[in-house]
């Protein structure tokens, strides 16, 4: 795959939800290219999938990266962490997608998301039936197990996790149904690396999300956790670019 130059817009969209700020990055060839649109997990932020972004956009791969209405301390999106919630974020990622197919550099759309953005990606991509392909990086498939298991009298209106003020708008909007088998729903290709170390989310929910799906390819990289250094993110970017590309 031959480098290629590229060029990164920093914008914002108006939703009902409130104003999420998005980076584009677009490689220069002037023609529609595949593009992802990659989703940042819990108390994340576009940012730190810049890296991902910028390897994908050299090998003449779009990325647009946007941080979720109140998605954590970090983000520039508006909205406040206590309303946002896995619903919100599959809304988010509705109305990022549907600003993405009206774009003239857009080619075919993929998505892309890590921990609860994964989780989120993977949720809402069998209702947008114009998904190429899913890839997923340590998807938080354990969310309904942790969260439906707290006793709600103890939670309160509003409290701390990881850092993060959060509401009962985040607990109700925890999915009730079966989330693999609505993940499975997704026909297309999907991609997942997980952390054989990963004490956030256990690697055996990706070993079930694999099994769910029709064609789906797991890696996972032993003794890492819900964390991967710069050069295996650079690897994984590569790999992506490869599997659009080829």
């Amino acid at each position: 795959m031959k480098d290629t130059d590229f060029t990164i817009h920093d914008k914002t969209l108006d939703t009902p939800r409130g104003r999420i700020a998005f980076s584009e990055f677009i490689p220069e060839s002037g023609d529609k290219a595949p593009c992802v649109l990659m989703s940042h997990g819990f108390n994340s932020c576009m940012g730190e999938l810049a890296d991902v972004a910028k390897v994908l956009a050299a090998h003449g791969v779009a990325a647009v990266c946007y941080d979720f209405n109140g998605g954590g301390n970090k983000g520039k999106s508006s909205g406040k962490t206590t309303d946002m919630s896995v619903a919100t974020e599959q809304e988010d990622l509705r109305d990022m997608a549907a600003y993405v197919r009206q774009q003239p550099y857009a080619g075919r759309l993929y998505l892309y998301g890590e921990s609860q953005g994964g989780f989120v990606s993977a949720l809402t991509a069998p209702e947008l039936n114009d998904i190429s392909g899913l890839f997923l990086v340590y998807p938080a498939f354990v969310i309904p197990h942790d969260w439906l298991s707290k006793s709600v009298e103890e939670l309160g209106d509003e409290f701390e996790f990881m850092n993060v003020k959060l509401s009962m708008t985040y607990y109700n909007g925890v999915p009730r149904y079966d989330v693999f088998a609505k993940a499975a729903e997704f026909g297309g290709a999907v991609k997942i690396w997980h952390g054989g170390a990963d004490n956030i989310v256990d690697p055996e929910y990706s070993l079930k999300l694999v099994k769910s799906y029709a064609d789906c390819e797991l890696t996972v990289f032993s003794g890492l956790g819900h964390w991967f250094p710069p050069e295996l993110r650079e690897r994984i970017a590569k790999e992506i670019a490869g599997r659009i590309n080829g």
